[in-house]
């Protein structure tokens, strides 16, 4: 009569359970570091097309002399608005501006 040893059957009910925990508290450490480190790099990504756009406004402000706001219009008069000279600084400023669908500017809340 042959016995059954210790290497002839599977892994038990306990055995499976405690892996199972150990993978699931793994999962439950690592699953929102790399959230956390997949927004940081969106972040990074947004603070470097914030600078690009920045370096653009200022090169067309040292070339022109002004930041008009209206470029896309035909309607260049004095009355057309221009940005204020720190428009996408990185930090506060203290002016807001609106947008419209047909990409006319307005200026609000500048002192």
């Amino acid at each position: 009569m042959t016995t059954n040893t210790r290497k002839d059957r599977g892994f038990t009910l306990v055995e499976l359970l405690v892996v199972i925990g150990i993978i699931a508290a793994l999962a439950a450490v690592v699953i929102p570091n790399v959230s956390q480190f997949a927004n940081s790099g969106d972040t990074a990504a947004h603070q470097t097309e914030g600078a690009t756009v920045q370096s653009a406004v200022d090169l067309y402000l040292a070339q022109n002399g002004t930041i008009a706001a209206q470029l896309a219009t035909t309607d260049m008069t004095a009355s057309t608005p221009v940005l204020s000279p720190t428009y996408m600084r990185l930090g506060t400023t203290q002016c807001s501006y609106a947008w419209d669908v047909t990409g006319a500017v307005t200026q609000s809340a500048c002192p």
